[in-house]
This record gives C-alpha cells, structure tokens and sequence, in this order.
C-alpha cells in the first residue's frame, strides 16, 4: 500500500476516534514552495540552477495532534507529523524512505506541577525543529536558513527518544533527552554500544523580553555504525535574544566536536573546532526582515590520515517576510557564503562559495 494511502487511512482513523476523546484533535500544517537561484563558485566548479524547491522558507509538513485532559493537573497527548515536498507530493520517509510520520510521532504525558514526559520520534534541543527546541531563541531563522554553512552546528529528529521538560519555575526551564537508538535501521540493540545513542540537556532562562540559552548534546557513536567520527559527538551552545521594539537581537556560541560532516567536507575522522553566530529581526506588525551571520573555524581529521587539517566557513543570510494575514508568508531573500571543504573521490581540499536568491510563499492551515 501506497505511503500517502497509509496517511490518509490513519488520518481517518484518528479523526473517527475523536467523539470518544474529552479533547480536541486537530489537523495543522503548512505548505511551502519558492524559487531558488544559485551561482557557485571555487574549486567544486558546479552549475549554476534555478529550481523550484518545497521548504525555502518553513519546511512543509502535514499534522495531527491531540490531547485529553485526564484531571485539572495532568493530561495525555500525541503528535504526528510528517514532512513533505510540495513541488511533487512526496513523502519524505526518513534516511531509509519507510517512516510515515517523518516529522515527529510521540506520546506525551504532561503535569502542570511536575512537567512534560514524552517518548517517541523526537527533535533534539539544538535542532531548529519541534516543540522542545531551544535554537528558537538564539537564531532569527530559527535553526538556519537555505544555503550551505547557513546554519549552526545541530542535531536533527531522532527515534526512541525519551524527553522531559520541567515547568517554568523562577523564570528557568529544563529540558532532558535520551535515545536509546538514533535511527531504527541501525544495526544492533538499543541502549547498547553497537547503536548510536543520544544525551542532550538545556536550560532556559526568560525573563521579559530576554532569553539565555545553555545546551549541551552528545552522540555517542555505535560501534557497529560505519558513519562516525573517532570520538563522541558534543556540542556546547550558548546563547539568547533581547526583544528591544520593534528589533530583536540574535547572539550564539558553540564548540564542537566528534562531528563526521560539515560544510564542504561529507565525511571525516574528526572535526572539532566553534561558531559564533549573530542576527537580528526587525518587525513592521506581523511582517518581518531577519539576518544572521554565520562563522566557523575548525579542525578536520580527514578520511585519509591527514590530522588538523585548518577549516572554516562564513556566511551571511537575510529575508523579508510580509505577512498579509497570520497565515500566509511571501518572501524574498538570500544568503552568500565561503566555506572549506575535500573532495571526496580526490581527497583534494578545496574552496567554494556561493550567492542565492529565494522567493516563495507559506500558507499555514
């Protein structure tokens, strides 16, 4: 049976339950398509394109939620979510092309006195997507933005997730992840060494208009695995925004390392190195006009025995955004950026850059 046959049976299926249900279940999403043109430039010698591209502003994606409030405390929740590409209808299926709800699927359990439970197909803290991500605060485009190194160093949705965030208490939040296995077609048991497992905890301080980020996210690697880095993967981040009307200002620092790709280079024994991050979003009623600068610099052990090889990258990225209504984004912008990388088949290291420009429109439903 067809991917998008599976959906809209189990869309009909949760929607036929929901008489029995004391809350509300919804179906919520949003469609996004847009034009982009590239000009590359550097050692890589690629074509230049201009392509229609689903996800230029806001990735899109299909949706269900819901909840049941079981005492004036506690309730129980779920959400299903699966991205897709709008310029063809296709399901994005995960790494192996078989998870339906790609996006996020989990159940939650949540008290307002002691905090949220939940366990499932989840985003990480520091990955720009997903309800318990913290890049919201330290990135104006929450996460990053479309072109290479126009982003921080994140994680991404990881399987058989366990995450709990406190309440907010003195105006600090806490939230804890663990999976006991990355991805389910990984080779070995979960919460084994043969399998890549994951540890993340972050902390939120709001106080107004001001919010401090602390994350800390590691990966360790799975013996079994064969994409990994020689070390554990760790990843420090530090960072927050003030809201001064009508700007709101963008700071972030990261150290990492353990990491197996970036930027120009698709695989590598080991990458350590930090980021400094910065940006801003000027707001004119609902619309919007962000920018950030990206910068990295690195060291890269590479596939071939080369050790502490010197990298970095550099970019900058800004869009407007009109909002005619609270549902619908046009947009227009685009990035340039500079970045190191090797070849994969030469092993030769090189240098490329690139100029986009993008615009599209989101409607949220």
């Amino acid at each position: 049976m067809k991917k998008s046959h599976i959906f809209l049976l189990s869309s009909a299926a949760l929607l036929s339950m929901s008489s029995a249900w004391a809350g509300p279940i919804m179906i919520y999403g949003r469609i996004d398509t847009g034009i982009a043109y590239n000009n590359y430039g550097g050692d890589t010698h690629k074509d230049n394109t201009i392509s229609m591209n689903s996800g230029l502003n806001t990735a899109s994606r299909i949706g269900i939620r819901g909840f049941e409030e079981i005492t004036s405390d506690f309730s129980v929740g779920f959400r299903l979510e699966n991205r897709f590409d709008s310029t063809t209808g296709e399901l994005k299926g995960g790494s192996s092309g078989n998870k339906l709800f790609e996006g996020c699927s989990y159940l939650s359990m949540t008290s307002k006195k002691f905090g949220e439970l939940s366990a499932g197909r989840i985003s990480g803290i520091v990955s720009g997507s997903g309800a318990y991500d913290l890049e919201f605060f330290m990135d104006s485009f929450g996460g990053g933005t479309y072109g290479t190194g126009l982003a921080p160093v994140k994680s991404s949705r990881i399987d058989n997730m366990f995450t709990y965030r406190s309440p907010m208490l003195s105006g600090v939040q806490a939230t804890l992840q663990y999976s006991m296995k990355t991805e389910s077609s990984e080779e070995g048991n979960e919460a084994t060494s043969e399998v890549d497992r994951f540890y993340a905890g972050g902390l939120r301080y709001n106080l107004g208009k001001l919010n401090l980020i602390a994350a800390y996210e590691e990966t360790d690697w799975g013996s079994k695995q064969k994409a990994k880095a020689t070390t554990s993967k760790k990843i420090v981040t530090l960072g927050g925004s003030y809201r001064w009307e009508p700007v709101t200002v963008y700071l972030q620092a990261q150290y990492f390392n353990g990491v197996n790709k970036l930027d120009g280079f698709s695989s590598a024994g080991n990458i350590k190195g930090y980021g400094l991050y910065g940006g801003t979003q000027f707001w004119f009623g609902l619309s919007s006009w962000q920018s950030m600068v990206y910068y990295r610099d690195y060291k890269v052990d590479t596939d071939n025995g080369i050790k502490n090889h010197s990298a970095s990258m550099i970019g900058f990225a800004t869009k407007y955004l009109y909002r005619p209504s609270k549902s619908v984004d046009i947009y227009i912008g685009g990035g340039i950026s500079r970045w190191d990388g090797q070849n994969k088949s030469t092993k030769k290291f090189t240098k490329d850059h690139a100029f986009n420009i993008i615009t599209g429109v989101t409607k949220y439903f």
